[in-house]
This record gives C-alpha cells, structure tokens and sequence, in this order.
C-alpha cells in the first residue's frame, strides 16, 4: 500500500469510526508500566502474593501492576505481547514466534525470569485457569483467552509463590484481576495498519453492566472480536532476501581460545541456498570445484546455479550470493505472524444475600482460530532415500541426457538419481487451529465477624483444540507418484506401481507398517504420476492425490475446589504494630489431558511428526495452606513499620511425587514513611504434569544437528573425543554433514519427582514526601530452580557420550550408528541411525537467575496549563541468568545472559501531558545487546576459556530502542478518540534476524505501525 501518514490516519479514523465506535485511553498516556500494588484508602483488601485481608496493604513482595485501560495504548491487540515487552518476561511465546513448535501456532504464553512458561503460574482473580498448550506441556495459559476490555489490571510477582497459590508458581504468578463492579454500557474499537500495508488489526468491544437490589448485587457481561491479519517473509525488507554469518574459516584443533585471529564467520546479503530450491537441484561435481548446483526450470530444463559463490566449509554445498536461486522466502514459505480471529464472552456476576453469603459467578467461552504456516512446503529428500529414475517420462531430454552424463549411465539403461527440492507446488503445510475455551466458577464469599471472612468456591474448565494441518502431505502416496514411467501398452504416462508391482510398496518410514501396508493397495489403485520438475508442472490431481488434510484433537480439563478463611486476632490479640492476620484453607485440583493425531498422522503416515496418542490417567493433589502476618511495631520511632509475614503449604499428589512442601517468610521494615525495607525468601515447587510424566515416545527432528564423529566437529570437543568415536566404529575420514535434521524419539518419564526453588528478594521502596508525587523501588532477586524436568538435547547426548573418559557411560547406550555397508535409512558406515536416538525427560538440571528491578513512578499536576505530567520507568538489569544442563557435570554453568532474547538490561520509558482534553504520550524501549551466538564462544566462563573467541566478523547483534507516540483527545466525558504511532522509527530486527523463532522474537517484526480508535462510555447517561 503506498501513500502518506496523512492518508493512512484518515484511513485508520473511517475504518475505527465504522468499526464500532469504539476504543479506549487512560488519563495518563503510558503503555506497559510498573506501579507498587496497594491502595491509599480504608477498605479492606487483598493483593496478589498473599490472601490476607487489611487496610493499606502493600505486597512483601514486589509487584508489577499493569492497568487494564494501558493495553490499548498500542497498536498491538494482544496483552501477551504487551507484557511481553515488560523487562521481566522473556519473548518465549508471543504471537509471532508461536509457529516454532507443532500446534502451538497463535499461542501466546508468559515466561517470566526465562525460567520457562510451565513455571509461571498464570492466575483469574487469584484462581487458576485451564491451560491451552495441550502440545507443549498441557499446563501453560494462553492469554489471549482473557477479555481485554473486562481487565482491571494485571499483577505480576516475580518469585517462588507456591505456598500461596500451589505448585508451578515457580518463577512468579501473573493474576488477572477483572471489573466486578462495572455500570452502565462501553462500546469500544480499533484498528491498525503498517507502514508496509499489511499486518491489518481490528477490535470491537461492547460492556454491559448494572447494579440492581439497591446496589447488593452486579451483573456485567463483555463480548469481543477481534483479527490479526497473517503476513509473510516478501512483505519486509528484512526477511524479503535472506542476510546470514557463514563460515569462512576453521580453527585447528587446540587453537587457544578456539582463535587464529581470522574471523569465522563473515556477513552476507542476499543469499541463497545451492541445496533445496523451489524447482528441484540436481548436483554435478567437479574436483576442481567442489559441487555444482543446477536448478529445474519451470520448462523442465537444467540450469547452472548463478550468482557469487560463497562455500562454506561445515556445510556440504555451496550457497550463493544473489543469482537464480532460492532463499525460501518467497509467496508464504514463511508466515511472519500467523492470522488470528478471536471471540471471548464473559460473564461476572455477585449478589448479597446478607454480609454474610454472597455468591457470585464467573463464567466464559473463548474461540480462537489460528492459521500458520510454520512448516512450510514439503521438501525431498526428507528421509534419504526419495530418489528419481532417469527413465521418468516427465524429464526433458535436455534434463534427461544431462543427468545421465553426470551419472554416468549409458543410453538404453536407467539409473536413479537424488533432486532437492521444496515442493512448494504441493502448497504449504498450514495448521488451521480452532481452540475453545470454557471456564466456570462459581462460589461464595461473606462475613463470618467483623473481622473475619471466607470464600469457597469450584473452578472447572476446559480446552478444546481441532487441529486441521492443511496440505498434509502422505508420504507413501509421494512416493508412488513420483516414480512415473510410460505404460508401454497404451503410451500413457502412469505410476510405476501400476503396473509394476515390484514398485509397489508401503511407507518404510511409517511408525504403522501394518497400517501402511494395509493402505498400499488402494494407494496404487488410485495413483495419479507428477511432474516434480520445476515450479509449476505439478498437475492438480497429483496434488490432489499426494496432499491430504488431516486432524487431530486435543483436550484439558481443570477441576478446582478451593476454601479458606481469613481474618485477624482483633480484640484478644494484639501487637504494638496492630493485630495477627491469618488464613488458612484447603484445595483439591484433577487435571486431565489428551491429545489424539489423525490416524494417518499417528501412523507415521504423513509428512508431519507422528505423536503417539496421549491418553494418561488424571493427575489430583490435595492441599492445605496458611498464612500468618505479624505486625510487630507501628509508628514506632525508627520503626514506623515492621511486620513479618509468614506462609506455608502442604501437598500430597498422586504418583512418585508424594507430598511436598512450599514455604515463605518476610519481613517489612519502614524505620520512617519514606523509606520501606524488605526481604523475601520462598521456596517454591513444580510437581511434574500430565505431559511430563505420561507423553508417549514420539518422532522428533532435531535442527542444526552436529555429529561430533565427523572430522569437522572432532576438535571442537574434549580429548577423549577421537579416540571414543574411533573405538565406537567410526571410520576415519568420516565427516558426514547434516543437510536438515536428525530423526530422534523423545517422552515422559513416569518416575519424575518434583522441581524445587529457593527464592530471595531484598529491596526498597522510597516515597519521598519532599517531592510529592514519586515512588521508586528497587529489588534485588535471586531464584535458583533445582532438580529441574528437562531432557539432554540431542547434541548433548551424542557429544556427552564421546565427550566422557572412555564409552562405559549412559549416553552412549540412546542411539545407534551404522556398522559396514548401507543402513535401514540409506545411513553410511559410521552414521547414526535415523531414529535409533532416544530423549525422555529427567530431574537433573538446576537454573539461576539474579538481577535488580527498578521502578520509578512521578506523577505532578500543572496548573499552568489545566493538566498533569506522568512518567514511568522499568528497569531490569540481569547479573546472572545460568542453566547447568550437563548431563555429564552438573556443575558447568551455560551462561544465557547476553544470548539472543536474554539481555543484559531492558528498559521501558513512558512519558505523558495532559492538558484539557488532549494528552499525548511517549514511550521508549530499550533491549540490551546479544552475542551472535553463545556468551561462552567470546568470554571466560567459571574459568574456562573462550571456546570460540573469532566465531564471526562481529561480536554481537546491536541493541534496539523502539520509539511510540500516542495522542488522546477526550471529544466529551463518554466519548474518547485516539491515534498513535508504534515504532515510529521503523526498527526491524538486527543483523538477518527474522523476528521469530525462540531467540529473535524479542524484536519487532510489524515495523512503523499506524492505529486509533473511539471508546464510547454511557455509564454517565445512566443506562
């Protein structure tokens, strides 16, 4: 789309205007912020991190408070990723890298500290809530299932809070506190553009709320809709061409700091591959040269790869700068944000029947679509052994005499040879997700005494997830249409198996032979030959014949069963700093999930990882917990506060987890009203779920694999590593080189015990009365996670087995390589088997992380000019972010600190003036500096040395500020209009990054982005 900002804010107004006339702003013009949690007034209350009831209380902990009106001060339409884009949280889910696994496409998940999303407890008014990641570990929310429009606000404690609110509250808790009090009706929209023309986002919102028995009782009910547009890898500037560090140059074994000075790896533009392209590449070698790509034509015909070669000596082929080949970029090979369409209805209802029983109810139903293409086309050779006869009637004879020369076969004989290509004319492999949301609670709360109190109450919910995968390709049903002959009878081109039954044969890759093969008759019966060569010659009824939609089905449920009471000892117990506050309750939770593929899928059938159905038992724990505040002094001298604050809990779980315990203690000290001190430790659990104990061992591919047997990769390990592969079998000279990936199996583990952590903060909180208006905080935070669930990847299960002293070890025992002769996959001698690896899940692991989080807070009227200045800042600075994942020595520290999504120092800025009716806001964010590729490859780690100090031409991928305005213009007191500009610097992600993936999803991909919108409130009419 081409035209001026003036245009497209014009375009932006009619579009939001017509929408719905609707959409929102706070006083203060400031996105994503941090605020202490408390209140100033009287009122009893209770904020996240503990249950305890009492006027004026601030958390012991410290607490992050997002206001529910901030989450439409952007253009962005998902609070995921607006609390993404707080210091505290890691990018490990949001919207545009949710396609980096299977079935987690549209997801958005929070992960607080790094510590990953299954250790952070996401909470609904201080209740769990059912997950939706029924393909990650069954546990994790999605957030997008929360009513943007019904938030109140969001609190995020970061540390251990399991003996508060349960097990996974590893790294932290996010609650989700919603409206229960709201009157009157609010209609709300928006609408958002890049500068690009694409990237379309739409919101519509109606509010309905009313008291009714003299004010006893409120009723609210919110509907939402909501779109993102998809947008692909062609519609960037920094995702259109591909832009990468290859290497240029090998370090010898033994180098010192694994550096001869030269750089590894030097950065190029405009790659592509000489490998797999669009078309088909078929190889001649030349030993002058090396390997020579030649590319299908849509005609059919064999062309030399063009452009600036460019070898690379740990990759088997050459790639090329600029030329005719391809980069995988192209059409929507690769989708940079997956469409998304979105309904959620809610319902919050209470009425007091007396003080002392109030009931009240929760009730909501969530749809989301997601539509992504993570997988892109489907590739050959996939497996090794998808090979071409040269007797294929659909070659060209340019193409055929070519191939036979290089191949060396006579004419009059056939001979087989290997293409590789993306066959993009089979389309992409898309995940249509439809995933559905229930949630009930019902409950009630009341007056026992006047300083006592209960709630009770019965959470159920449920996910649904109907995963179609579009353009599934059957793999067995490729392989009999690609052999295609002459039928010598009629001169028509057929199947080879039509009439050659020795070519007939079932999927050797299905995980179902006798499924396959039952199949295979009808397979041939049906088989429609096609043309592979070049873009664009693939009939439609091959197409048709080869790619089947499938789908697959997933389900959790969660039961809870929640009572406690609290209250204090006024009036026969008393501190000097005021009475005891106490609660004590009970809990009872059941999950339950499953997970079925299509059975074409589940037997190995398709071009798509075969998942074993998962059907485990129900996981149940029962639970008792306390809470105890003790207010030692009060407006004492040098101690205008000091209390001490107290928790524990007890939880007996089904299975090898048995019971654990969860505890905290801290204490609060304000030696004047200024200055508050405190300190906090926890320890916190996470027993193992469904997924980590039951999941079934599946088929996995596992990227960017290296063998440590081949010549390239034997210096980059321990001494011993030679002589182990040498001893294992491997043959001298091997240097096998992964072209995609390593077939593997992974899964649960059921004797899985519990993950443990010890958490500390100890920090201030200043409130000068000199300067009013300013609160600031600082924290100090240090959490330690020990017998953590995780699996050896599969490089460091292969490179701990020759890595050891000698073969007598664990590793050396999950895979298998290939002895003499040709393996059961076309394997080498010396290969590993495809397939043979085997990953579950162990407790062995333990993560760090320590840091200071700074927030500041000011916030002064201007009476010059009828309004008020605001500004916020957050600032976390990250001292320590280790995981020790070594199987082989649990002591060596993997830094992630300074890696790709892990900085050093993040920062958010918000500034804004009101004046009248107008206010216009600023933020700023800041993401600190990366290495290219592990912290350990440029710097001394526990003392051992740079691995790999020369590992490119730069040091690092820059840091990023990103720059967005915003104008609010309140036309009435119940009618607001806004605009804003995000990113109003057009900052794209650094050095080739694409924005997605696990690490280089912390950037912004949309780039400038355009929105407004109108918000309507009629609570003021009186309806």
């Amino acid at each position: 789309m081409k035209g001026t900002l003036a245009m497209k804010i014009n375009l932006l107004i009619k579009a939001s205007l017509y929408a719905s006339a609707a959409t929102a702003s706070i006083a203060a013009a400031s996105p994503v912020l941090a605020q202490e949690a408390g209140e100033t007034d009287d009122e009893l209350i209770v904020v996240t991190g503990t249950r305890i009831l009492a006027p004026n209380l601030e958390s012991p902990v410290p607490v992050t408070s997002v206001l529910g009106d901030e989450f439409f001060e952007s253009g962005s339409l998902s609070v995921g990723d607006m609390l993404n884009e707080l210091p505290s949280l890691r990018s490990t889910y949001n919207l545009q890298n949710s396609t980096g696994s299977l079935g987690t496409g549209g997801l958005n998940l929070l992960d607080l500290r790094g510590l990953g999303t299954v250790r952070t407890l996401v909470l609904v008014n201080g209740r769990r809530h059912v997950g939706s990641d029924v393909l990650v570990n069954a546990a994790s929310v999605d957030v997008n299932t929360m009513p943007n429009d019904l938030i109140e606000r969001v609190d995020i404690v970061t540390g251990g809070s399991s003996a508060v609110y349960g097990s996974d509250a590893i790294a932290g808790v996010v609650n989700f506190i919603l409206k229960d009090d709201f009157e009157g009706v609010q209609l709300r929209g928006q609408n958002g553009i890049s500068k690009y023309g694409d990237a379309g986002s739409h919101y519509v919102s109606g509010l309905v709320g009313t008291n009714f028995a003299e004010g006893r009782g409120n009723i609210a009910f919110n509907v939402e809709w909501s779109h993102l547009d998809d947008f692909y890898a062609p519609d960037r500037p920094h995702t259109a061409t591909l832009s990468s560090y290859i290497v240029q140059d090998t370090d010898d074994v033994g180098t010192p700091n694994g550096s001869d000075g030269v750089p590894d790896r030097l950065f190029f533009r405009d790659v592509r591959y000489g490998y797999y392209s669009d078309g088909g590449t078929y190889f001649d070698f030349d030993p002058n040269v090396g390997i020579i790509p030649y590319l299908f034509q849509p005609n059919g015909s064999l062309v030399r790869q063009t452009g600036e070669r460019i070898d690379d000596p740990t990759f088997p082929v050459p790639l090329f700068i600029g030329g005719n080949g391809d980069n995988f970029r192209s059409g929507t090979q690769s989708g940079l944000r997956p469409r998304v369409d979105r309904i959620n209805a809610n319902l919050i209802a209470h009425f007091e029947v007396s003080p002392a029983f109030v009931p009240f109810v929760e009730a909501k139903y969530v749809r989301i679509k997601a539509l992504n293409n993570n997988s892109g086309p489907f590739f050959v050779p996939a497996y090794g052994i998808e090979s071409f006869s040269t007797d294929n009637p659909f070659l060209t004879p340019q193409a055929a005499a070519f191939i036979r020369q290089v191949e060396g076969i006579p004419d009059g004989q056939v001979g087989q040879f290997t293409m590789y290509r993306s066959m993009v004319d089979l389309g992409n492999r898309e995940e249509d997700a439809k995933r559905e949301t229930y949630r009930l609670v019902v409950g009630a709360r009341g007056e026992i005494s006047d300083n006592w109190r209960y709630e009770a109450s019965v959470n159920y919910g449920e996910f649904k997830e109907a995963n179609k995968i579009l353009g599934n390709v059957n793999y067995q049903r490729y392989l009999l249409s690609s052999d295609a002959v002459r039928d010598p009878a009629t001169g028509n081109i057929v199947c080879r198996a039509s009439i050659d039954p020795s070519a007939a044969f079932p999927n050797p890759f299905a995980t179902d032979g006798d499924y396959a093969a039952a199949q295979l008759a009808a397979d041939v019966a049906a088989c429609v030959p096609g043309n592979y060569f070049g873009v664009g010659n693939l009939s439609s009824a091959a197409r048709q014949y080869v790619v089947q939609d499938t789908i697959s089905r997933g389900k959790i449920t969660d039961l809870v069963i929640n009572a406690f009471v609290s209250g204090d000892t006024t009036g026969f117990l008393e501190l000097p700093g005021g009475p005891v506050g106490v609660v004590f309750g009970a809990e009872y939770r059941r999950n339950t999930a499953s997970y079925r593929q299509d059975p074409l899928i589940e037997a190995g059938q398709t071009f798509y990882n075969s998942i074993p159905t998962f059907s485990p038992p129900a996981f149940e724990v029962k639970e008792l917990f306390g809470e105890i505040r003790l207010p030692i002094l009060s407006g004492a001298p040098m101690a205008d506060e000091l209390t001490v604050n107290l928790a524990g809990r007890v939880a007996d779980y089904d299975g090898s987890t048995g019971t654990v315990y969860a505890y905290n203690a801290s204490l609060q000290y304000a030696p004047i009203p200024d200055i508050k001190l405190r300190a906090n430790y926890s320890r916190a659990v996470r027993a193992p779920n469904l997924a980590d104990l039951f999941t079934p061992l599946g088929t996995n591919f596992a990227g960017n694999f290296n063998d440590p047997c081949s010549e390239v990769f034997l210096a980059q390990g321990s001494t011993n590593r030679t002589a182990n592969c040498r001893a294992d079998g491997v043959p001298v000279g091997y240097d096998y080189l992964y072209e995609s990936s390593l077939r593997y199996l992974s899964g649960g583990n059921t004797e899985l015990r519990e993950e443990t952590s010890d958490s500390i903060t100890i920090g201030a909180v200043f409130q000068p009365r000199f300067v009013p208006g300013l609160s600031v905080s600082v924290d100090y935070f240090d959490i330690q996670v020990d017998d953590v669930i995780t699996s050896p990847s599969t490089q460091q299960i292969v490179d701990a087995c020759y890595d050891a002293s000698d073969l007598d070890n664990q590793f050396c025992s999950l895979f298998e390589r290939q002895g003499p002769g040709i393996g059961p996959q076309g394997e080498i001698e010396g290969q590993i088997i495809e397939g043979s690896l085997r990953a579950s899940l162990l407790n062995y692991a333990k993560l760090k992380v320590r840091g200071f989080d700074v927030s500041a807070n000011y916030s002064r009227p201007l009476p010059s000019i009828d309004g008020r200045v605001n500004a916020r800042l957050t600032y976390s600075h990250v001292l320590q972010n280790d995981d020790f994942l070594d199987p082989t020595d649990p002591g060596r520290a993997d830094q992630l600190l300074l890696e790709l999504n892990y900085p050093k120092d993040a920062l958010n800025l918000s500034l804004g003036v009101e004046t009248g009716p107008f206010t216009i806001g600023y933020q700023m964010r800041y993401i600190g500096k990366a290495v290219l590729n592990e912290y350990e490859d440029l710097f001394s780690k526990q003392g051992r040395d740079p691995e790999n100090a020369d590992y490119a031409e730069d040091r690092f991928y820059t840091d990023v500020f990103y720059h967005d305005i915003r104008f609010n213009w309140e036309v009435k007191p119940e009618f607001n209009f806004y605009l804003g500009v995000d990113n109003i610097g057009n900052r794209l992600p650094p050095q080739g990054l694409s924005g997605q993936g696990d690490g280089s999803g912390i950037y912004d991909v949309l780039g400038r982005y355009f929105y407004a919108g109108v918000k309507v409130n009629l609570a003021d009419l009186g309806l």
